[in-house]
């Protein structure tokens, strides 16, 4: 069986997208970095989004029932890394950014390569994490086509191959 510091270095090779999810409810704002986003289906459209337990958004998510999936452009670095540290108040993140109310009351980042808004469906407890399984209820294609994904524990911006 590997070990964990094995593992963690296996996967630092495994590139993904870098996501901000924010929500917005009876718990209160908050927005973490992530990469731990993918899909599960298209019918119906659903993700599966993984927040640490030990994360204060994680308790957020649960109470609030709703988030964004704000697949970050790769202009947008700076906003990643406020989201990204404990060292930023978690009511003042959303200063870094430009950040909207969606009619549907999700915190929408813009200017983002992508976005998924999300109603909770199901909360899985699995090892040091929730697994959220979301419906996804409104997604938007931004106009940047060029993305900002996490491998080898650095951020590297994709362009479309020319």
């Amino acid at each position: 069986m590997t070990d964990s510091l094995q593992f963690k270095a296996a996967m630092a090779r495994l590139g993904s997208a870098v996501c901000i999810i924010a929500t917005d409810g009876p718990c209160g704002r908050y927005g973490i970095t992530v990469s731990a986003v993918t899909s599960v289906s298209d019918d119906p459209p659903s993700l599966i989004v993984c927040v640490n337990r030990n994360s204060g958004a994680n308790a957020a998510i649960k109470e609030n029932g709703a988030l964004s999936v704000n697949v970050l452009s790769s202009d947008q670095e700076e906003v990643s890394g406020v989201f990204a540290t404990s060292k930023v108040d978690p009511r003042e993140r959303f200063n870094t950014g430009d950040w909207v109310v969606s009619e549907r009351g999700n915190l929408i980042l813009n200017d983002s390569a992508a976005l998924f808004e999300c109603e909770v469906d199901k909360a899985v407890e699995y090892g040091t994490h929730t697994v959220f399984f979301c419906k996804v209820t409104d997604s938007h294609v931004g106009a940047s086509e060029n993305g900002l994904i996490y491998h080898g524990r650095a951020y590297h911006h994709i362009r479309p191959f020319e």
